[in-house]
């Protein structure tokens, strides 16, 4: 049977098609549809922006970017459209996504208790737009494979466009802390790597012709290269144990059920051998850590999430607003109220600063603890939903691209440990986590049907 009028277009989009048509006909013109061009403009404005290479001044950044603007109103009219057209997979991915919504909603709440009620005015309708945008491309998902296939070519061109930019601009694409590409610093490049090895190695997972698997291959290895010279320790340490998570998914694959009994005898000998090594450390969580790292600290994290943590128990219910703490102009800087002398009280003010370097204490600080726990339950509760799909999923191609959304998923979870991603507007990583978990949702017969 032909698969492209089954909805599954061989090479091309992942998206339902107008009408059937026979295998010849199916060109680089099927990838010209609003759907895919939506997509890939999605991906770049997150992973590359309207301003690569190019550091954008605190002020600058209070006021947001005209450009940026537009292109999001410009995705959002399509997305609209999108919506519109396949309402019905869209109510969907909205009755299973009641909670991100929710979330959602509440930034866009918070402007009435903010302190900078027209900040965080902008910045959270700015984050509903993004919100709608993902949802118009997921309501027209019908492969995942192809889907999957989209984010790999455009993830990887993304790495070898900050290689161009280190071959070629090497004075703003290389930091004395390490490579950061056209980004403003080594940890942004290095997630953006940690997420292309990701989709790659995943991608390749699924492949089954030899080209694909040589193509995925280098593709993984490239993005591989890019986040070694980062430097970036919190994305190399992630992005290991992903693989190492791909390399247990093989295995499961190759040994069966059999696997089954492994993982328990596994998760105990690593939680007793945990639990010896705290004992023998006389209890002390940081000599443990001492043992492992050679900065305790985190690069000076600890002082900033002490001020962090203080800070937010001021107003623990609601928050101090959406967007509405950091990036606030230089007068207003929250870091002003530090006494001179430490390290956080001496740094230069007006945005240098402008994160808490934990997405679970930064969303605490904008929108308060009870909104922090249901953000992290959307997450969590993605998560489970991925792990359901990937091992229910009948096809290798369906059972890659839940691998990669699941661990995604997981990756964004102990990211935000040391950086601050989670529903954050702004965030690439967080940006792509939109996507996927309302790509979980969709039903690609529906999809069709309403196409149809």
């Amino acid at each position: 049977m032909n698969r492209i009028a089954t909805g599954r277009l061989e090479g091309g989009s992942c998206f339902a098609p107008v009408k059937a048509a026979s295998p010849s006909s199916v060109s680089w013109r099927r990838f010209v549809t609003a759907p895919n061009l939506l997509l890939t403009a999605y991906l770049l404005l997150a992973f590359v922006g309207t301003s690569p290479f190019s550091y954008v001044p605190p002020a600058e950044r209070q006021q947001g970017s005209l450009a940026d603007r537009l292109m999001v109103i410009s995705m959002l009219v399509v997305a609209l459209g999108l919506i519109w057209t396949r309402r019905r997979a869209a109510i969907d991915c909205f009755r299973a996504n009641k909670l991100l919504f929710l979330v959602v909603g509440f930034c866009l709440l918070s402007t009435f208790w903010s302190d900078y009620p027209g900040l965080t005015f902008r910045r959270s309708l700015a984050f509903v737009f993004t919100l709608a945008i993902a949802l118009g491309i997921a309501a027209s998902i019908v492969s995942l494979r192809e889907f999957h296939t989209i984010l790999f070519a455009v993830t990887t061109g993304v790495i070898l466009l900050n290689l161009l930019g280190v071959a070629l601009l090497p004075g703003q694409a290389i930091a004395p802390d390490g490579v950061q590409g056209l980004y403003v610093q080594k940890n942004q490049a290095g997630m953006v790597a940690m997420i292309a090895v990701i989709i790659a190695a995943t991608w390749t997972m699924g492949a089954e012709s030899r080209a694909s698997i040589v193509k995925g291959l280098a593709a993984t290895g490239v993005a591989l290269v890019f986040l070694t010279v980062t430097r970036s320790k919190t994305s190399m340490g992630l992005t290991a144990v992903s693989l190492a998570f791909c390399g247990l998914f093989l295995l499961a694959q190759r040994i069966g059920p059999r696997f089954a009994l492994l993982v328990p005898a596994a998760a105990g000998l690593l939680l007793a051998s945990g639990l010896g090594l705290f004992i023998l450390s006389d209890f002390d969580m940081g000599r443990m850590l001492g043992l492992f790292l050679t900065d305790t600290t985190f690069t000076g994290r600890d002082d900033l999430w002490s001020f962090a943590w203080r800070t937010s128990l001021e107003r623990p219910w609601f928050g101090h607003g959406y967007g509405a703490f950091w990036d606030v102009g230089e007068i207003n800087d929250p870091l002003s109220r530090m006494e001179p002398g430490t390290w956080l009280g001496d740094v230069d003010k007006g945005g240098l600063i402008n994160e808490a370097h934990n997405g679970y204490l930064e969303l605490m600080l904008v929108i308060g603890v009870p909104a922090m726990i249901l953000a992290v339950a959307v997450i969590v509760g993605g998560l489970y939903v991925a792990i359901q799909r990937l091992v229910a999923a009948p096809e290798r191609g369906d059972k890659a691209s839940f691998l990669m959304i699941a661990l995604m998923l997981f990756a964004q979870l102990w990211h935000n440990v040391t950086e601050s991603t989670l529903f954050m507007r702004s965030s690439p990583f967080f940006i792509l986590i939109l996507l996927l978990l309302l790509t979980l949702s969709c039903r690609p017969d529906r999809a069709v049907a309403t196409a149809n």
